[in-house]
């Protein structure tokens, strides 16, 4: 990071408002500017003109720039605001009246400067405070419309009328000057907010996509574009959804044995593959409860590949536990073994609520392949036989028979030893 934006980035933090955000940024950067051009007109007035008491307020104000930055460091921007609005116009305000009631008949020293200071302040002040909204803007407008009147107001009462002051060939240099500096502070302030403005929609467009992609993680893509687009996500009824159920046996023995760190380690590394396996034969993966994993196949877009898509990965599944047992036995760390079920039929999917949205699946067919789960064992792919006959031409199947369910009565299930 430069040194130019490590000042910028004075009194910045992650908690507050992009607005309040762009006009810290845009106040350290106008202190940063504003010191160099205040201290030369300064010289120009004292030296140049010789008026000493705008001279003197121009010298302050430039310290106040300083004072300004460091508000903003101590975290208190509304102060440095308050500051840099307000106390430049006053003072130059001030000093010149006083340069007035001194003699001095310059129009320059006590109306033209002060007036282009004034000017440029509340250009300033504007422009920081239209960062919060259109009303404030306005408000803005009326006050800066309010505070030249209210100089001329003030100068006509002590007879400084610029109409009718003695005009010597400098002042119109002077206005020619005065007319340069605000112009530049104009240019400046455009130049500063399109940067400022054009890094915070990249920053803006950065976190956008952030949060689609964890939307996305959360939810189907199609489901969370509806959910952009209408702020609702219907659920919708599917024809034929393969939904595979898996559970670890003897998971709660086992994780009593170890800490919790330990459990979710080791649960991580078998979800995070079976996420890839999910992926990779383009099943959804609907939730995890415990150390039970579900996902299914044919939604949110509907196929007819989807009972083989299953099957596959229950298969791909079943090969990675036995590598990863082995592995563990080897490492003599404690094992558990998988039993995995799937059943096909119709499902109704979507998302329910309005708080912590989430995707789920519903229907009898859940409920089955919750069944063959429970009804299998330990390294086999168990499918009922609504699944089983639309897969029997892709797979060898070895009939286990009528096998008590629960609150399903005997239920013809079948195991799948692999691809024919």
């Amino acid at each position: 990071m430069t040194l130019w934006q490590k000042i910028s980035n004075l009194g910045i933090h992650q908690n507050q408002p992009i607005y309040q955000q762009k006009s810290i940024i845009i106040l350290n950067q106008l202190c940063v500017i504003a010191f160099p051009i205040t201290l030369t007109m300064s010289f120009v007035i004292g030296v140049i003109y010789h008026i000493p008491y705008v001279s003197y307020a121009l010298l302050v104000n430039s310290s106040l720039f300083f004072v300004a930055l460091y508000l903003n460091y101590k975290q208190k921007s509304e102060l440095a605001m308050a500051l840099v609005s307000t106390i430049p116009p006053i003072s130059l305000l001030a000093s010149s009246v006083y340069s007035k009631t001194q003699g001095y008949s310059y129009s320059f020293g006590f109306y033209i400067a002060p007036r282009t200071g004034l000017l440029i302040m509340c250009i300033i002040a504007l422009f920081l405070y239209a960062f919060r909204g259109w009303k404030r803007l306005f408000k803005g407008m009326w006050a800066c419309l309010l505070c030249f009147l209210g100089f001329d107001v003030i100068h006509l009462a002590f007879g400084i009328n610029v109409l009718k002051l003695p005009h010597i060939p400098t002042d119109y240099f002077a206005l020619f000057l005065g007319f340069n500096i605000l112009l530049m502070m104009m240019v400046i302030l455009v130049i500063l907010l399109s940067n400022i403005n054009k890094t915070y929609e990249l920053e803006v467009e950065k976190q956008k996509q952030q949060v689609e992609k964890l939307l996305h993680n959360i939810l189907p893509e199609e489901t969370a574009q509806e959910l952009k687009d209408t702020g609702q996500a219907t659920p919708k009824h599917y024809e034929m959804v393969s939904v595979l159920f898996t559970d670890f046996k003897g998971f709660t023995n086992i994780a009593e044995k170890l800490t919790p760190h330990e459990v979710i380690e080791e649960l991580n590394k078998c979800f995070l593959v079976f996420d890839e396996i999910c992926e990779k034969y383009n099943l959804e993966k609907i939730k995890t409860i415990g150390d039970a994993y579900m996902c299914a196949g044919g939604l949110p877009i509907a196929n007819k590949s989807n009972p083989i898509d299953a099957v596959k990965a229950g298969l791909e599944m079943q090969n990675f536990m036995k590598k990863w047992k082995t592995e563990q036995i080897k490492n003599q760390k404690p094992i558990w073994e998988l039993r995995l079920g799937i059943h096909t039929g119709e499902v109704i999917a979507g998302v329910i609520g309005k708080n912590k949205f989430a995707y789920d699946i519903w229907g009898d067919t859940v409920n089955l392949a919750s069944r063959m789960e429970s009804a299998g064992e330990v390294g086999k792919v168990n499918i009922s036989e609504t699944t089983y006959e639309l897969v029997k031409n892709n797979f060898q199947c070895e009939f286990r028979g009528n096998i008590q369910a629960k609150n399903k009565g005997e239920v013809k299930m079948y195991f799948v030893n692999g691809e024919c």
